[in-house]
């Protein structure tokens, strides 16, 4: 799928970050503009991982391409997000 902007507040290509485990969640990620909505309906890849993975990863302990994680759709939306995550660490 090829990347757009959207106008503020209108849904964009998402992301689906699902957190598996105890104190995890779900949460869709708008992909190509700062200030679109995450939307299921625009859903082009869905990427889940436990929330110990997740914290290894956030904290800078597992690289992206290591991370333990099951994913489905847009290769490279997966590897921006899991690349923004393993940045956290360096916040």
């Amino acid at each position: 799928p090829a990347r757009e902007l959207v106008a503020a507040g209108a849904p964009g290509r998402t992301l689906r970050l699902e957190i598996e485990g105890a104190g995890g969640g779900e949460w869709l990620i708008a992909l190509d503009s700062p200030a679109a909505v995450g939307s299921a309906e625009r859903e082009v890849a869905h990427v889940a991982l436990d929330g110990a993975e997740f914290c290894r990863l956030a904290s800078g302990h597992v690289l992206p391409q290591d991370a333990a994680a099951g994913q489905v759709g847009d290769r490279e939306a997966i590897r921006d997000v899991l690349a923004a995550t393993a940045g956290l660490s360096r916040m």
